[in-house]
């Protein structure tokens, strides 16, 4: 692991509690790190799921909602850069690195991290698309992206940022999201992208995840992205609150 820090990125709600509480054992018993769990949205009392992380042992943070913008948008996914900018404030050792992930990750065993800004490779990402156009030009990137640089930007959780880059990243990260509008869904990854060319990074491709498309397959990779359902399983059904009561 060296000096990776596990990082979540999550919202004061039952979906991302129990989602928090299985990335968490994975962590603990894969990797054999405590992660540090970003709670955005805490109100005055969290939900119980994140008391019980805890209780466990479990660094769980507040953290103010980044989810709104100026233009009156609400968009989730802005609580991803919001959660790195809060870990840079909460971590020290610069040599260290933030490796940022949703709460919908399991891990399966031990990874060596690279120790270099990076994404975990996404195939469904097209930066030819006329909307991500506009956002880059209303970013201020004057030059179009040529295919090779815009095949490396294609990426996902879990971001890997060395942490005496978070703060800056973090910031430009939100505001290539607020470049986008309309808003889709997978804005939060294609800004991400514009942000790394923004600033004049380089940025590692990784292939570290799979996810459960193909659910009946064997594991094979050191990480799960459970982003999709069938008929049998689908993360979005859990029992909220009420039910519960």
């Amino acid at each position: 692991m060296g000096n990776h820090r596990i990082v979540v990125s999550a919202e004061n709600n039952p979906y991302m509690g129990w989602q928090c509480q299985l990335f968490y054992f994975s962590c603990v018993t894969r990797l054999k790190q405590q992660p540090l769990i970003i709670v955005h949205d805490s109100r005055s009392n969290w939900y119980s799921g994140f008391y019980d992380l805890v209780k466990a042992g479990c660094a769980v943070y507040p953290a103010p909602n980044y989810r709104v913008y100026g233009r009156g948008d609400d968009y989730a996914c802005r609580n991803h850069p919001g959660s790195l900018i809060e870990a840079a404030k909460l971590l020290t050792d610069q040599n260290s690195f933030i490796v940022l992930c949703d709460a919908d990750l399991i891990f399966t065993r031990t990874i060596d991290f690279p120790e270099t800004l990076s994404g975990e490779f996404s195939s469904i990402l097209n930066y030819e698309a006329d909307f991500v156009s506009d956002a880059s030009r209303e970013l201020g990137i004057a030059s179009e992206l040529d295919y090779a640089q815009k095949d490396s930007l294609s990426c996902s959780v879990p971001y890997i940022v060395p942490l005496d880059q978070a703060h800056e990243l973090g910031t430009t990260w939100l505001q290539a999201i607020d470049a986008f509008h309309p808003r889709q869904w997978e804005d939060v990854m294609y800004a991400f992208g514009l942000a790394v060319v923004k600033l004049g990074l380089k940025l590692n491709v990784t292939r570290l995840a799979d996810t459960n498309y193909f659910p009946d397959e064997e594991v094979r990779a050191a990480i799960i992205h459970y982003a999709y359902a069938d008929e049998r399983w689908d993360k979005r059904h859990y029992f909220t609150v009420e039910q519960v009561a």
